[in-house]
């Protein structure tokens, strides 16, 4: 029988609470003479005090495991100097057969990096953009996973990230890979937290327990090898509180895209693609107590094209306070932390943002559910496709900037049938082409069910870039999408 601490202390504490008062609850206790308040226990019932503390002894509060997070600093580090280690191995010896001489670091290139400071480099947009924030999301993990909470990890990715640029590289220490690297990891950081917190099972055993183990580290790796290192792995126990939230909503769709330029549509552009839709967590319903108890999420794979990962979007909700609720409708002012990756042939576009949102739902419309958001975003660092080379040797330029971003979704059964969304987007260039990037980005997607587990959808896509340079001439491009697919639902 598992028994968990709470329990066992309060069957201790009543079992005083009883020893204490006049309520008698063993024989030899209930023979004992009544006592005065003021009289000293008599030798019966210190001997009945005894042996009960006795056998209580017997009951080991490790037995019954606690889903209290027990913060383990020394292996957090650990991790995080071992996973930046085994990195630099590969890079340096195993990577473009060991000749690559960024990564033959030392005394001397450390000093140099100290010394030095900060500046931008020239990786390509893929590593930059994705490579780094997943390698942030590592650091992050492997305090999460060692009885850290969401804040408490952040500190890690920063020093983790600037552990790496400072020591492991011989390239100087770069700008936007320490914030690429922070910011984007502890974003998708946490994401991949809440989902294998989904995947795990402490109470299943078997081979059950080692699926949903080995589910649970494909999804965040670091996690799964803290759980080896700390037995977690096989123990058995209670799950966490709050393992699954009150809406855990998934579809995967896989279909075709045909990507035109201008007004017009190539038959030839035509490509497959897999894409994975989740809202994690409802807001509406009291999901934003803790940061990202509320996630939008999409992952994009294309064939065929610029990368294989085509797009990747975390958008998690920190924190929200109630505006108001009445019958018809609902309001929150939420404050979010997101993450966006776009790497087609069409377009590049990356950026970590933090931003304010009005978010309402509106019930028995004659549309039925209605849920809209306004966002307003501070881009703190965007990497976004340039249309001339520049001395910074990328295809890229970097800057901060700002985003608006309204959208629309009438809802079934907690899914959006029929969502759209459109977002402007500036950004003002810090290292690359000197100028300034005016993107606009709109989406409208319907989805039909067809059965309970199988759907069609369709979906119009339009990326206009208007990009005004200060030495060369300003362009314009015209970038439209079509999508049709099937859908399978995985909520």
């Amino acid at each position: 029988m598992i028994i968990n601490r709470g329990f066992l202390s309060t069957a201790v504490a009543f079992a005083a609470c009883v020893l204490a008062g006049s309520g008698a609850t063993t024989p030899a206790l209930a023979q004992a003479p009544a006592q005065e308040p003021s009289a000293a226990p008599t030798a019966e019932q210190r001997a009945t005090a005894a042996q009960l503390t006795t056998e209580l002894s017997f009951v080991k509060t490790d037995s019954f495991p606690s889903t209290a997070p027990h913060r383990r600093t020394a292996l957090a580090v650990g991790e995080i100097v071992g996973l930046n280690t085994l990195i630099w191995s590969y890079d340096r010896f195993i990577r473009q057969g060991g000749e690559n001489p960024g990564f033959r670091m030392g005394f001397n290139s450390w000093q140099e990096n100290l010394n030095n400071g900060f500046e931008w480099d020239d990786n390509n947009f893929a590593t930059n953009q994705f490579a780094h924030p997943y390698h942030g999301s590592m650091y992050y993990n492997a305090a999460r996973s060692n009885g850290y909470g969401f804040w408490g990890s952040v500190p890690f990715v920063f020093a983790g990230s600037y552990m790496w640029e400072h020591f492991y590289e011989t390239h100087h220490p770069s700008y936007n890979d320490f914030v690429n690297t922070s910011l984007g990891g502890v974003a998708l950081g946490e994401m991949l937290w809440r989902l294998s917190d989904m995947a795990i099972d402490n109470t299943a055993t078997g081979s059950s327990r080692t699926w949903h183990e080995i589910g649970a580290m494909a999804v965040n790796p670091v996690r799964g090898l803290t759980r080896l290192f700390t037995g977690e792995w096989s123990k058995v126990g209670p799950n966490p509180e709050g393992r699954f939230p009150s809406r855990a909503a998934m579809q995967l769709d896989f279909g075709a895209r045909n990507a035109g330029e201008g007004n017009e549509f190539d038959a030839d552009s035509t490509k497959v693609f897999v894409s994975l839709q989740g809202l994690y967590g409802d807001p509406f319903n009291g999901d934003y107590k803790k940061p990202f108890d509320s996630i939008d999420l999409n992952a994009q794979i294309n064939f065929n094209d610029a990368s294989a990962l085509a797009g990747l979007g975390a958008h998690g909700l920190l924190a929200a306070t109630e505006l108001s609720q009445s019958e018809g409708a609902h309001h929150l002012l939420g404050f979010f932390m997101n993450f966006d990756y776009a790497n087609t042939f069409a377009y590049e576009v990356g950026q970590q943002s933090v931003g304010a949102a009005l978010l309402s739902r509106f019930h028995d419309t004659a549309l039925g559910t209605i849920e809209t958001q306004v966002h307003l975003n501070g881009i703190i660092l965007a990497g976004v496709e340039a249309d001339y080379e520049s001395f910074t040797g990328r295809e890229y330029d970097y800057g901060p900037g700002a985003s608006a971003v309204v959208s629309a979704a009438f809802l079934r059964n907690n899914w959006p049938l029929l969502s759209i969304r459109h977002g402007q987007h500036w950004v003002h260039t810090l290292n690359g082409t000197p100028g300034e990037h005016h993107l606009s980005i709109t989406r409208v997607r319907l989805d039909v069910p067809v059965t309970t587990g199988f759907g069609l959808g369709a979906q119009y896509l339009l990326y206009l870039a208007d990009n005004d340079y200060e030495d060369y001439p300003d362009t314009y491009r015209r970038l439209p999408e079509v999508r049709a697919y099937a859908s399978l639902p995985l909520h």
